[in-house]
C-alpha cells in the first residue's frame, strides 16, 4: 500500500498559496487520507452535488493548437502583460461582488467549493474591504474557508486544524512610498500592494507561471482572452519585492503538488476589464501516450455572476467571532525586502 501525503507536507505546501489556491491542494489530500468510511474535521456533515463535467470547450485546449474554423484570433500582446494589467485591476477596480465555484479532481474523486467574495473598493486608501467565504465539500465531510478585511488588517482561515493567518495592510502601506500609491504608478508596486482575494491570486499566477501564449475570442458570448502558462523555469522580468513573492516563483524545485500548467480566462470587455472569468489548473498525464491530451485537469475555479452595482456595508468585514488563542502573523511576508525609490523598476534577481 503506497504511503499516505502528511498533512505537514500539504500545509507547507499551501503556505505560500492565496486561499483561493490553497483550497485546491487542501482537497487533494483530503481526497487521498480518505478513510473507507468517512472523514471529520470536527465540522458538520455536508454533502454539496458535484456539477456535469465540462465537455465541450469554446477556445484551445491546453498546448493545443487552435482549429482553423474556430472562432479565435492569436494575440500579439505578451500574456505576462494582460496578467499584470489582471492585477492592477483587481486592485484599483471598482467594487465588485461574485459567486465562487471550485471543482477539483484527485484521485478519481471530485470535490467543491461553493462560495461568494465581495470586494469593496477605498476612497482613502488602496487596500481594499474583502470577503471571501465558502464551503469545501468531498463527499460527507465540509469545511468552511474564510478572508475578511477591514483595510487595515486581514485574516485567513484557510484550513480546518490551523491556526488562522494575520496580514497587518498598515505596515505593507507603511513601506511603500505614498508617493507610488496610485494606479499609474510601476508595476512591481501594483503587485505589493495585490493582498488578498483575487488581486492575490492573480499575483500568484502571474509569478508562478509563465505566461506564454494568448487567443482572443467568445466563452458564454462574452469577449475573453484566454492565456496559456507553465511554470517558471527562470524569474520573470518585472517582480513582486516581497518574500512572498520569491515563495510564489520557486524557481528549480517547485513542490510536487504544483499543478505543472494553468490557463487563465480573462474579460475584454470594457465593463469588466481584465476579470478573472475561469482559472484552470493542469496536470501532465501520466500516460500521455495513450490519452487525448498530455494535460489532465486538476482543478477549475469560476467567478460567476460578477457585478459592480453593489453596496455594502460594515458588517459585510467583521472578522470572524470566536476566541482565537494562536494567531500565525504572516505580515513580514509581503513587506518590501529592499527599499523602494522613486527608480524605474527592479528586475527580478
Amino acid at each position: 500500500m503506497e504511503p499516505r501525503i502528511s498533512v505537514a507536507s500539504i500545509f507547507k505546501a499551501v503556505a505560500s498559496l492565496p486561499v483561493l489556491s490553497a483550497a485546491s491542494l487542501l482537497v487533494a489530500w483530503m481526497l487521498w487520507n480518505q478513510p473507507d468510511e468517512s472523514m471529520a474535521f470536527g465540522q458538520s456533515a455536508t454533502t454539496l452535488p458535484s456539477p456535469a463535467p465540462k465537455t465541450t470547450q469554446v477556445l484551445e485546449s491546453p498546448i493545443q493548437e487552435p482549429s482553423s474554423s474556430s472562432a479565435i484570433t492569436p494575440v500579439t500582446t505578451d500574456p505576462n502583460q494582460l496578467v499584470l494589467a489582471a492585477v492592477r485591476q483587481a486592485v484599483w477596480g471598482p467594487s465588485i461582488y461574485c459567486r465562487v465555484q471550485q471543482t477539483t479532481n484527485v484521485f478519481g474523486q471530485r470535490a467543491l467549493l461553493i462560495g461568494e467574495l465581495r470586494s469593496e473598493a477605498l476612497s482613502n486608501s488602496p487596500m481594499r474591504r474583502l470577503r471571501y467565504t465558502a464551503r469545501v465539500a468531498v463527499g460527507e465531510t465540509a469545511f468552511d474557508l474564510l478572508q475578511v478585511s477591514d483595510g487595515r488588517m486581514m485574516w485567513t482561515r484557510s484550513s480546518p486544524n490551523a491556526p488562522p493567518k494575520r496580514i497587518i495592510l498598515d505596515q505593507v502601506l507603511q513601506s511603500i512610498p505614498s508617493s507610488l500609491q496610485y494606479p499609474d504608478t510601476r508595476p512591481d508596486v501594483q503587485l505589493l500592494l495585490a493582498v488578498g482575494g483575487q488581486a492575490e491570486l492573480l499575483r500568484g499566477l502571474y509569478h508562478r507561471y509563465n505566461w506564454y501564449k494568448a487567443v482572443s475570442g467568445k466563452i458564454g458570448g462574452a469577449d475573453v482572452w484566454q492565456l496559456v502558462g507553465r511554470l517558471r523555469t527562470e524569474p520573470t522580468r518585472i517582480a513582486g519585492n516581497a518574500p512572498i513573492d520569491n515563495m510564489n516563483s520557486d524557481i528549480g524545485s517547485p513542490s510536487k503538488n504544483l499543478p505543472t500548467e494553468a490557463r487563465l480566462t480573462l474579460s475584454r470587455s470594457t465593463k469588466l476589464p481584465y476579470f478573472p472569468f475561469i482559472i484552470e489548473y493542469f496536470q501532465r498525464s501520466e500516460n500521455a501516450s495513450s490519452s487525448k491530451s498530455p494535460f489532465e485537469l486538476m482543478s477549475r475555479i469560476e467567478f460567476k455572476d460578477p457585478t459592480t452595482e453593489i453596496q455594502f456595508s460594515d458588517k459585510d468585514f467583521e472578522r470572524f467571532s470566536e476566541t482565537v488563542e494562536e494567531i500565525k502573523d504572516e505580515t513580514q511576508d509581503y513587506l518590501p525586502t529592499f527599499r523602494l525609490s522613486s527608480e524605474a523598476f527592479r528586475t527580478a534577481r
